[in-house]
């Protein structure tokens, strides 16, 4: 009884094998190395660039919630007092929940910029600078070209050529 209990299990991991449930996982290995990334607090568009081309590889959500209503949540004021030195623990908490989801969505980039060798940041406003002083201090990006731009609001065919105008003229100086 126990032979054929093992023969079925075998039997159904093969299966699982077969219909690529039971998979190994592996690293992804990219035949790329240059992507952009436009990126903004929101969420962020990464765009691999090859052979003279660049086309939109993946888009990453932000976690970052720009309006925060917790159900039943007081006003950051006291009752009797508009005082600031009265106010609640609110503001805080608000600000810390915040503070926490930025640095989630900045690990995430990180993560996923990981395997690229060249790497073009461009967006509107400031946390393409926030992106930079959070990885600067990883040494796995230190040997990585890194170019940061500029840019304002942009169209899906602006921001492909974009990234393939970049690349096409910069020359990445190699160590």
């Amino acid at each position: 009884m126990a032979g054929i209990l093992d023969l079925n299990f075998v039997n159904y991991v093969h299966i699982l094998k077969k219909c690529s449930i039971l998979k190994p996982k592996t690293m992804q290995t990219n035949s790329f190395s240059q992507v952009g990334v436009w990126l903004d607090q929101a969420k962020a568009r990464i765009f691999k660039y090859e052979n003279g081309q660049a086309e939109l590889y993946e888009i990453v959500d932000s976690p970052v919630e720009t309006v925060k209503r917790i159900p039943g949540e007081e006003p950051d004021t006291t009752r009797f007092s508009t005082n600031n030195e009265h106010i609640s623990n609110n503001e805080y908490r608000k600000n810390n929940i915040t503070q926490n989801e930025i640095n989630e969505y900045l690990k995430l980039l990180e993560q996923k910029l990981m395997p690229y060798e060249d790497i073009l940041i461009f967006g509107p406003g400031k946390f393409k600078d926030q992106f930079i002083n959070h990885i600067k201090d990883n040494k796995s990006f230190g040997k990585k070209w890194i170019a940061v731009e500029s840019a304002d609001q942009m169209t899906a065919n602006q921001l492909l050529a974009f990234v393939r105008d970049f690349f096409n003229k910069a020359v990445p100086d190699r160590p």
